[in-house]
Formats: C-alpha cells, structure tokens, sequence
C-alpha cells in the first residue's frame, strides 16, 4: 500500500498523541509501513510543529522539492554552458530571485552584511 504525505503525517500526529517521542515513532511508522517510510529527522520537525500547537497535516510553504517548472529551467542554464559555476548559473537563473540577495555581496567578494 502506497502511503501519502497527508497518511504519514497523521500516523506522526497519532504517535505524538500517543505520548511518544520522534525517535520511537519513525521506528514504530517504519516497522508497521516500510524501513522507508519516514526519516527520524523528518519526524522530529512535524513532532516540533505538533508541540507548539500546530496540529495542520498540511505542506509548509517553501518546503519540498523544486517544482518541475524550475528544474527545467535549471537545466536549461546548465545546457547552455555547462562549464560555468554555480555563481554564474545563479546570476543567470536567480536574478529576480530575493532569497540569494543576502549572499550577493559574498559572492562579489565583500563581507555581508
């Protein structure tokens, strides 16, 4: 049986009500659905949400893999010169984007700020 996200987030949800802590809870998930099922790490983040009162089954913003919309135009970066370096390829596919500009200074080699 094929378990979502949405399955393993509530037995995680079920083991914290349970009273169990994140490690016995990825081995119990693991044991009963497949030694690959969860991640401890993965466990102890939901249980940290679980604690401050967020009970929501639902993705957080920002989280997961890059959508297959940005990994085709990554690779379509990297086609066009695959010699480059990773500063050259973010200045080419992450000129609008906010999250880099902290390292922006860095990589013009002054400290930031």
């Amino acid at each position: 049986m094929n378990m979502t996200k949405h399955d393993l987030r509530l037995l995680m949800l079920h083991e914290f009500k349970l009273g169990h802590n994140a490690s016995e809870a990825s081995a119990n998930i693991n044991r009963a659905w497949g030694e690959e099922s969860t991640r401890d790490r993965t466990v102890r983040r939901w249980f940290g949400k679980f604690r401050s009162g967020d009970e929501s089954l639902k993705d957080e913003e920002g989280r997961g893999r890059l959508s297959s919309f940005e990994n085709e135009q990554l690779h379509a970066v990297v086609e066009q010169n695959p010699r480059q370096s990773v500063r050259e390829m973010s200045d080419t596919w992450c000129q609008h984007c906010n999250s880099l500009a902290p390292f922006e200074d860095y990589w013009k080699g002054e400290k930031a700020r």
